[in-house]
């Protein structure tokens, strides 16, 4: 058991049961105990990997994406980019080895709670652990990334009990003081919240109330204001609705060295705790502009010409080509794993543009 969970256990034997995402909070993100902020995470000697970490060639379509809203805009400078959750920095890495044509007028902030994880950002980028206001980045455009972010901000979660809805809490058993879940009533609104979002849940049916998503969103689009920046997510993703009819399970997941670990009050703090993002939840801050998979938004970025380029290389170098040839060969098998369907190509990519 992690050194989280007896202080989580003595703080609700003292103050009573929590709502799960002040649980996931601590799970995640306490100082020193939670899963992010002692150094683990993304990368492939940490638990998980996401699409920067497959390798360099998802930061060069970025790249790619990067310089066409900034020829759009007609070239400004500076042009702020902010990666929310960058976690050891390996999309930013990747962006800039791709030598963007915007990488002169590039002011790159990079956000991650975790400061452990600054260490490995890239130079010349600055490091913070929430979003700057809209007057610390001063005049220019802002591109606000989010790669695998929201499914780790906490959510509450409700279920329906006895024709009811009524919030999902976790408590401490009295005998063993095991971390276990119990009910809270929720108010009238807040029922009405949950049976408008899924009018046909019946008994047992859970799901996710993503009021911090929600507010990040309305932050990334403050900070992108009306100067023609975007706000650019990605992460699995469903309607409420949807998440309603499958398993808690299908939906809240934990991970750890590369594979799933086990319930989601089991040894708080040494597991991530991620939940699909409900877009029609995110939709009610703002609808989004466009809705891609992974794998359309990929190829509508540049995807088939840098493979293209692989292959050409490799045609021409073979294996005595050394580094330049195995790293062209690599981008067919990453491109592989990035539009796959039933993996990270499935994922949804939600742009707000200003």
């Amino acid at each position: 058991m992690g050194d989280l969970a007896p202080l989580l256990a003595a703080h609700i034997a003292q103050s009573g049961p929590i709502g799960f995402d002040e649980f996931q909070a601590n799970c995640l993100y306490a100082p020193g105990l939670g899963f992010y902020t002692s150094g683990r995470g993304a990368g492939r000697r940490r638990d998980f990997l996401t699409s920067p970490e497959v390798g360099p060639l998802f930061g060069a379509v970025v790249a790619r994406a990067l310089d066409g809203w900034w020829e759009e805009l007609g070239r400004p400078a500076p042009f702020h980019v902010v990666e929310a959750g960058a976690g050891p920095g390996a999309l930013a890495r990747s962006v800039l080895a791709a030598s963007p044509a915007c990488r002169e007028a590039l002011d790159l902030v990079l956000v991650e709670v975790g400061e452990v994880q600054w260490a490995s950002h890239p130079a010349g980028a600055t490091s913070r652990p929430d979003l700057p206001a809209p007057r610390e980045l001063g005049d220019g455009p802002v591109v606000v990334l989010a790669n695998e972010l929201l499914d780790n901000l906490p959510v509450a979660i409700v279920e329906r009990t006895e024709g009811a809805w009524r919030e999902l809490v976790v408590a401490a058993d009295p005998g063993s003081g095991a971390l276990i879940f119990d009910h809270r009533d929720l108010s009238e609104a807040q029922r009405a919240w949950c049976a408008e979002r899924a009018p046909r849940a019946k008994d047992g049916a859970r799901m996710p109330v993503q009021a911090e998503a929600a507010a990040w969103l309305r932050d990334a689009l403050a900070l992108v204001g009306p100067a023609g920046g975007r706000v650019l997510v990605v992460d699995y993703a469903r309607t409420t609705a949807e998440l309603a009819a499958l398993p808690m399970g299908a939906w809240l997941r934990t991970y750890a060295s590369h594979g799933r670990a086990g319930g989601p009050l089991d040894e708080p703090g040494t597991c991530d705790i991620t939940c699909d993002v409900a877009v029609d939840q995110l939709a009610a801050v703002t609808p989004p502009t466009s809705s891609w998979t992974q794998n359309d938004w990929l190829h509508a970025h540049g995807l088939d010409d840098l493979v293209d380029e692989g292959r050409a290389v490799w045609a021409e170098l073979g294996s005595a080509g050394g580094l330049e040839a195995i790293a062209a060969q690599s981008r067919i098998v990453e491109a592989e794993a990035l539009v796959d369907p039933a993996g990270l190509g499935g994922f949804t990519v939600l742009e707000w543009t200003a």
